[in-house]
């Protein structure tokens, strides 16, 4: 089977000795499933008695799209022999004594900490989609590669594959990608639509009718994206907020108070020393005097006036003010 000539970079870093994260994609249409599928088969085939992990943010869209990719490609190969599904387990069983293992990634507030990837020991790991999940998953399942990696002298390797989008793979790889200031262990590959001779004509017409955003990301790979025309405050500086090295904490502090009741909502305390946020801390479900007492304990912790704090007045806020 023929790779583009994207898939064929990409492959070069999936087997060198110096990349541990390869992030590949950037746009519909580039063939970012086929090369993860792919690359697992080949490893499976390549290495016995080994175990990948093929995840998505939900493992039903995992077996609706990734899985029928694997399904597809393994036809055309005429391997389809040479391994069987459990439906019931989630996993893909070779002759060999290699698996495929099947994972649901998604953050379920019952598993904040991917508990239950704990004990799981793999080779190596492929993501579609991965903007959909958390970096903390994407952090949990690196740590998690480490089985027979000796026996085989394989480097642990971590693929993902997405479209692009405003979150930690922008962050992560994009961004430090396009100043030439990725680690070593990190690749990124844009692949386009323009990319894959493979596509219909009908396709890429398709993409080029969808809404401006839509169309930047999907079709044009515009990692820069902005979803409203209207943003009050740029992207970067949202992002700036969690990365406040350059600032100094001087000045008066200020205590700010985003109140709120019950619900799925958060009271959240900011601490600040000048423009620095130097404590942050949420109450999930409280009632007023709960709010209205950590706020007299944060005042004295840190030194903070009356005059000094401040509260979203607007509803429930409005008692905690009075």
């Amino acid at each position: 089977m023929k790779l583009l000539p994207k898939q064929n970079n990409a492959v070069y870093y999936l087997k060198d000795q110096e990349t541990t994260e390869l992030l590949y994609g950037g746009a519909a249409g580039g063939g970012k499933s086929a090369l993860g599928t792919l690359w697992l088969i080949e490893c499976c085939q390549k290495y016995p008695n080994t175990r990948w992990l093929m995840g998505r943010s939900k493992l039903k869209t995992l077996k609706e799209t990734t899985l029928n990719t694997f399904f597809e490609l393994s036809s055309k190969l005429g391997i389809s022999d040479q391994w069987t599904y459990n439906a019931q387990a989630g996993v893909i069983t070779w002759d060999n004594g290699s698996e495929i293992i099947l994972k649901d990634l998604f953050l379920y507030p019952s598993d904040p900490n991917f508990d239950s990837l704990g004990s799981l020991e793999i080779t190596g790991a492929f993501i579609d989609e991965c903007n959909q999940i958390v970096y903390k998953a994407w952090q949990v399942v690196k740590s998690r590669i480490r089985y027979k990696l000796t026996d085989y002298n394989l480097t642990p390797m971590l693929l993902g594959t997405c479209n692009p989008a405003k979150n930690w793979v922008y962050k992560k790889f994009y961004k430090p990608h396009k100043s030439n200031n990725l680690p070593e262990y990190r690749k990124f590959i844009q692949a386009l639509p323009s990319d894959n001779p493979h596509l219909p004509d009908s396709y890429i017409q398709s993409l080029s009718e969808l809404d401006d955003v839509s169309r930047k990301r999907l079709k044009d790979g515009d990692w820069e994206y902005d979803d409203d025309k209207a943003t009050l405050i740029p992207y970067n500086a949202i992002m700036d907020y969690w990365n406040g090295q350059h600032l100094k904490p001087e000045g008066d502090k200020y205590l700010t108070i985003d109140v709120a009741r019950k619900g799925k909502d958060k009271t959240v305390f900011r601490v600040w020393h000048g423009w620095v946020v130097i404590h942050r801390e949420q109450i999930p479900i409280s009632k007023i005097n709960e709010i209205v007492q950590r706020a007299k304990e944060l005042q004295g912790e840190y030194s903070i006036t009356n005059s000094n704090t401040i509260a979203d007045e607007d509803g429930v806020g409005g008692g905690v003010v009075d």
